[in-house]
């Protein structure tokens, strides 16, 4: 089995993350003893500017992958310069404003779907609308809700967004485990074990 694990740029004290992407693969590995795995890591990764060269790799690790593992930071935004500058004002106006919270998938993760969502490679247009073509791979979303965020709506909102863009190029097949850092495989493996068998059993 081909595995491709999406693995997602965040600040150390949120590196939990990546522990529990690799508990999902080494689940997956315990099922699975023939498995090759292909990381890609989103940091730095733009809807735009990118080359083709890079654009055109990113659809081939898709379509050569039979499972995607998807690591999702649900609620967590990078800070940016221009939210930095906005958070400045504020504390300068003495509380007068306040930041802007993006309520959309964390931004590397939808510049990935930006490229890999691709006409006549991952689905194409027909009479009857757009047809996914990748049916028959499989996904598991890890939906790592990211403190101060624990949003039973914005979670449902982003994790619903990941579901639809995969649905979209035909990847039915998809299996969410909702999690945090006290579900981390280290600190707290029973709770964790129990949503991953959970999540890989549907």
């Amino acid at each position: 089995m081909n595995v491709l694990a999406l693995i997602p740029a965040v600040t150390r004290d949120k590196a939990w993350i990546h522990d529990q992407l690799g508990g999902v693969l080494g689940q997956v590995a315990d099922h699975v003893p023939e498995m090759a795995v292909t990381y890609r890591y989103l940091a730095g990764l733009a809807p735009h500017g990118a080359s083709c060269d890079e654009s055109d790799q990113l659809v081939r690790e898709l379509e050569a992958a039979d499972l995607v593992v998807i690591g999702a930071p649900i609620g967590h935004h990078p800070v940016t310069p221009a939210l930095a500058e906005w958070s400045r004002r504020a504390r300068a106006s003495k509380g007068f404003g306040a930041p802007l919270y993006a309520m959309g998938l964390n931004p590397e993760l939808q510049a990935w779907f930006s490229h890999v969502i691709r006409a006549d490679r991952t689905f194409r247009h027909t009479a009857q609308g757009p047809q996914g073509l990748l049916a028959g791979k499989k996904a598991i979303v890890l939906a790592a809700q990211m403190r101060p965020w624990n949003n039973t709506a914005i979670t449902d909102h982003q994790v619903r967004c990941i579901d639809t863009q995969l649905r979209f190029m035909g990847i039915d097949e998809i299996a969410t485990i909702a999690s945090d850092c006290q579900t981390s495989p280290v600190s707290n493996p029973r709770r964790w074990q129990s949503r991953q068998d959970k999540a890989l059993a549907a």
